[in-house]
């Protein structure tokens, strides 16, 4: 009899990065993803499907960002040329580690190798180069749930106008349609799981003040059935805090603004259930016991000696031949990855893991006579790129649990098919994020409130001038359709909440800063554009940058991306 439930919870997500650099930035965060995380999980996914005949195994984000640029024919390409390179590189590491009578790393750089090689050929052979249809086959197979997220991962409360929010979430739906066939997503991963409820909002850049509808009212209106939140926004206090170990300048940006955070007020209400809020949109809530034990570096799994070494990198491969080792060791004290000794911490590192979402699922059993659900999300790349046994440890979680006679796994959709909430039981959540002391600071702070600025600038222009498209019958002029669009695509990819992170963490703010920049400038100069294209022809150097926008930054491509922003 199962008395419990356990909903893994992937977000995949990357920002636009195709034709925006390659090394260290760029189009290189694609590939070691694809590498380390979505095309071996897919696999390994596939394995226990086909193998085993396991369904509902866990629920997998796909931002539309990603899922337009896993899609794209330069990623198809490209990312089998980068694993045959890594291919290369790895065997031109075991010749160097042999000719230096380093035979020991000479193994390692050889498994490389063929890790490598199982991945090119699980990509081109079994996949055929199209990774969004094999996650897509499982899906209909009711292997897995594929949920989508805002567009470009906008930050959702910090959003100027209710067209942004709106926006994000409806192209989010027309390009999970594109992609997996399915009409809507049912769950949405809400971008950093930030809500704002409704109220009369201050624009903290611009002082203008409007009242503003609650994220779920615009989740309601795409058809989507519910999101999901960290813990302390319904049960209060503070988050175990995602990020701040892994980024000292977080660290420090922290201790600034600690003294100015308030410890949010929680209810009593279980975090093993899902619950209605406005707007017959339903919540599930992060389980932190899960949570901290694959989130955190200090005590979580990750951080075990025997496991990968994440930072230290053979150069000028870029391989991994370390292992964590210690917690107080730096790089020059790492010893050597063994193999061997992994599969040992893994068993028993998911055997434990198992056991205290058991232990959650048969209490809450005890007490409400109802199977509960342990939702445990993360950001996907954690798993194989960040952690590298971590698709092990999922493999063995979710073995363990599908062999276990008490619990179970299961998607977010259908938990709410077996167990829906009671519609009488209404819970007004608290504004929030996954984000230190579970607000907005990492995304808005004195080191990035300037792109703020441009944000809510590009906002603001861009629904007068979709105003005055419409109203002046512009839209029977294929050049003008065209521009209006192609700033929507820039407006959004200026948007991505990613900036702000990466400016706030330093881990590469000249990178975030300079696409800030770009995305901004790209849209005046649409703006320019578009007005002179209303009453005179362009000149050939106008209509080449138009062009070159059109194929470098071409999420949502042949799509109306103006349409995103009306609110019906």
């Amino acid at each position: 009899m199962i008395k419990g439930y356990l909903n893994f919870v992937l977000h995949g997500h990357l920002p636009w990065v195709l034709e925006q650099g390659s090394w260290p930035h760029g189009e290189a965060w694609l590939w070691e993803a694809g590498a380390e995380t979505y095309c071996p999980t897919l696999s390994m996914l596939a394995n226990l499907y086909e193998q085993k005949g396991y369904t509902e195994m866990l629920t997998v984000g796909i931002t539309p960002v990603l899922a337009e640029q896993l899609a794209h024919p330069r990623f198809k390409e490209g990312f089998a040329g980068y694993l045959q390179d890594r291919i290369d590189a790895s065997y031109n590491d075991k010749d160097h580690f042999n000719w230096v009578g380093d035979h020991e790393t000479a193994k390692l750089a050889e498994r490389w190798a063929e890790y490598y090689s199982s991945v090119k050929q699980q990509f081109t052979e079994r996949f055929h180069k199209d990774l969004l249809g094999g996650y897509k086959y499982l899906q209909e197979k009711n292997a897995i749930e594929i949920i989508s997220s805002g567009a470009t991962h906008g930050y959702l409360p910090l959003l100027g106008k209710e067209e942004s929010v709106y926006a994000q979430i409806r192209a989010g739906q027309e390009i999970y349609k594109k992609h997996f066939g399915k009409e809507n997503s049912d769950g949405i991963w809400l971008p950093e799981l930030a809500y704002r409820p409704g109220y009369r909002w201050k624009n903290p850049i611009t002082g203008e003040e409007l009242e503003r509808k609650g994220v779920e009212y615009f989740l309601s209106l795409n058809n989507i059935k519910y999101f999901i939140i960290d813990t302390p926004l319904l049960r209060g206090g503070e988050g175990i805090g995602a990020y701040l170990k892994r980024f000292d300048a977080l660290q420090l940006l922290w201790k600034q603004i600690e003294k100015e955070k308030q410890v949010i007020k929680g209810t009593n209400e279980s975090i093993y259930k899902p619950h209605y809020t406005k707007d017959d949109v339903i919540f599930f809530t992060r389980d932190e016991k899960t949570g901290v034990m694959v989130w955190s570096g200090d005590i979580g799994f990750p951080g075990d000696q025997w496991y990968l070494e994440f930072h230290k990198k053979h150069w000028p491969s870029g391989n991994r031949y370390w292992r964590i080792t210690g917690p107080d060791k730096d790089l020059g004290e790492k010893e050597i990855y063994e193999p061997d000794r992994v599969v040992g911490r893994l068993d028993e590192n998911s055997e434990y893991f198992v056991k205290i979402a058991k232990e959650s699922l048969l209490d809450y059993y005890k007490k409400e006579k109802t199977p509960g659900i342990v939702v445990s999300p993360y950001d996907f790349e954690l798993y194989g790129h960040w952690f590298f046994e971590g698709i092990g440890f999922l493999e063995r979680v979710i073995n363990q649990i599908n062999e276990d006679e008490e619990i179970s796994t299961i998607t977010g959709t259908k938990y709410i098919e077996k167990y829906p909430p009671k519609k009488e039981k209404i819970i007004s959540l608290p504004e929030g994020s996954w984000g230190e002391g579970n607000f907005h600071w990492i995304w808005l702070n004195q080191d990035n409130q300037w792109c703020w600025k441009y944000i809510y600038e590009c906002e603001e222009k861009y629904l007068k001038l979709i105003k005055k498209y419409r109203e002046e019958s512009h839209s029977y002029f294929e050049i003008v359709t065209r521009i209006i669009n192609q700033m929507g695509r820039e407006l959004f990819l200026l948007s991505s909440s990613d900036w702000e992170f990466l400016i706030s963490t330093w881990s590469a703010r000249d990178y975030a800063e300079h696409r800030v920049t770009q995305h901004y400038e790209n849209f005046k100069k649409l703006e320019k554009i578009f007005n002179k294209a209303c009453e005179n022809p362009l000149t050939e150097q106008e209509f080449q940058f138009l062009e070159k926008l059109e194929e470098e930054d071409s999420i949502g491509w042949g799509m109306n991306v103006q349409d995103w922003f009306i609110i019906p």
